[in-house]
């Protein structure tokens, strides 16, 4: 009896070890070759003959991108003037199942999710229901311990809120959380309690969790839950049909597997539940819906241009420097070199976003009236976020088209 107890000791420490560890555990198994067919498959979607020869170019390109990458499938799209003028999918959203990726196919977006809601945040704005600097403290009855936090210091990352750590729970790390928040408050207690990084202003670090608090005070501000406050506000307005939360185990149809990728094998991601960062990570959509996002910021229908040019002007810290990733309220906005090898820069108001088994870019050049986004259904390499070396020749091309254009 005594030998029994100890084994099904045993048996119990293990399995409370399995789930604190289990991506590490998880990590070791199922892996299996990634099929050749993978990257035979293609989904013509939209061709604007007016740019046949920047999308000739850029499929051959997104080709060879999936073959080198190893990516299940890619997804792309790009609006210009407010047309989209171009969308292609390669390879599989199913693979063990041979489903194939098309324009309708809907990715995990990760942080771009923060791009959407800060559409959502200048609605509110433009319609007085919320004010930039106004405090979170105003609009609820959380933080109330901690110093004045504004909503464009939430926005922007620079509240001093800390982002993903190790914690106790199921597994043990943040990030890869598996618990069921049943609400947006709910989700509050695994952060609202915890010092500031720094005081306000006085620095910038990413943290998602901004974007929970942020979301929290939307649906106080605007008597809306936050979901349904994205569903009426942003998304119905902007014919964004694609795009919807990624609910745990809940169908959706035409939804793109998430894959590990290691090589030539790949295996479906670990388990995880985002209900606790729908507003900084937990977004599904494609590209077609992506790029009609983006373009909201340039065609002054949705958003009128004084609440554009809030949203979309990097903040400045208290020493008046402005942050270290020209980051905005929901979006960076920078001068690149990238473009037309080096000689000009060229702006971009852009957001990435890495997910369990997610990738996405999404891009905006005001100068062109230009949008493109692209995703991927993988996992991202840890530290490197290599989308923007895709997209850039693409980009290229397709701005290479609009100079000869304009003459």
């Amino acid at each position: 009896m005594k030998k029994i107890s100890c084994l099904l000791g045993l048996i119990g420490l293990g399995w409370i070890l399995y789930c604190l560890f289990q991506p590490v555990v998880d990590w070791n198994f199922g892996w299996e070759s990634i099929p050749k067919n993978t990257f035979e498959q293609r989904f013509e979607g939209i061709e604007d003959i007016n740019y046949k020869e920047a999308i000739t170019s850029s499929k051959s390109i997104i080709d060879s991108i999936q073959k080198v990458s190893n990516s299940p499938s890619i997804s792309i799209a790009a609006i210009i003037h407010g047309k989209m003028v171009w969308s292609y999918a390669v390879g599989f959203q199913d693979i063990i199942n041979n489903v194939p990726a098309d324009t309708s196919t809907s990715y995990r977006i990760g942080s771009v999710s923060k791009a959407l809601t800060s559409l959502g945040l200048g609605k509110l704005i433009q319609e007085q229901k919320i004010h930039p600097d106004s405090s979170i403290q105003f609009y609820t009855d959380h933080f109330n311990e901690k110093p004045r936090i504004a909503i464009r210091q939430l926005a922007s990352h620079q509240s001093g809120i800390r982002n993903y750590s190790t914690c106790f729970c199921f597994p043990v790390w943040e990030y890869y959380r598996n618990k069921e928040f049943e609400s947006v408050e709910e989700s509050l207690v695994d952060f609202e309690s915890d010092e500031l990084l720094f005081s306000p202003d006085e620095a910038f670090s990413y943290s998602s969790f901004n974007y929970t608090a942020l979301s929290y005070a939307m649906e106080k501000a605007s008597n809306m839950d936050f979901l349904n406050l994205m569903e009426d506000g942003v998304f119905k307005p902007l014919e964004m049909i694609h795009t919807r939360p990624d609910k745990h185990d809940v169908p959706i149809p035409n939804k793109a597997v998430p894959y590990d990728v290691d090589g030539n094998l790949f295996k479906k991601t670990v388990d995880v539940n985002l209900s606790n960062k729908w507003a900084g990570g937990g977004f599904l959509s494609t590209p077609s819906d992506l790029v009609r996002a983006g373009n909201a910021l340039l065609d002054s229908v949705y958003l009128n241009s004084e609440t554009t040019e809030l949203l979309t002007t990097p903040q400045r810290l208290v020493n008046d420097s402005i942050n270290e990733q020209y980051y905005a309220l929901g979006w960076r906005h920078n001068y690149s070199e990238r473009y037309f090898n080096g000689e000009r820069k060229v702006a971009v108001i852009h957001h990435g976003g890495m997910a369990v088994g997610g990738l996405a870019l999404l891009a905006i050049y005001p100068e062109y009236n230009l949008v493109i986004a692209i995703t991927v259904n993988k996992t991202g390499k840890e530290g490197r976020f290599e989308l923007f070396d895709y997209l850039t020749p693409i980009t290229n091309a397709f701005i290479k088209r609009l100079e000869e254009k304009s003459f």
